[in-house]
């Protein structure tokens, strides 16, 4: 039922939210954020937030979409090298966008 739509979202973004907190304590811990890697992570860090709100969304959608096309292609086939085949064009699009 639609009432049961903000409980499921709610619990989504409280779940990300989580992992996301405990990979960045994990990173912190093993002292993977220092010199040049921190300097990247600041680097795209920048570059992400002037992208326009718009487009950035978009982009996520569509990256979104190919995920769940690569899902969905490796369930459809039969055999490995199907499975291989499937995911590979939506996982390459995933990486350009």
């Amino acid at each position: 039922h639609w009432i049961n739509i903000p409980r499921t979202f709610s619990v989504a973004w409280i779940g990300n939210f989580l992992g996301a907190l405990i990979f960045a304590l994990l990173i912190e811990y093993c002292d993977m954020n220092e010199n040049l890697t921190a300097d990247l992570a600041v680097k795209v860090a920048e570059k992400k937030i002037k992208a326009d709100f718009l487009k950035t969304t978009i982009k996520g959608v569509g990256c979104n979409w190919m995920v769940c096309m690569a899902v969905f292609l490796c369930g459809q086939a039969q055999d490995m090298a199907g499975k291989m085949v499937g995911i590979w064009f939506p996982i390459s699009a995933f990486v350009a966008i």
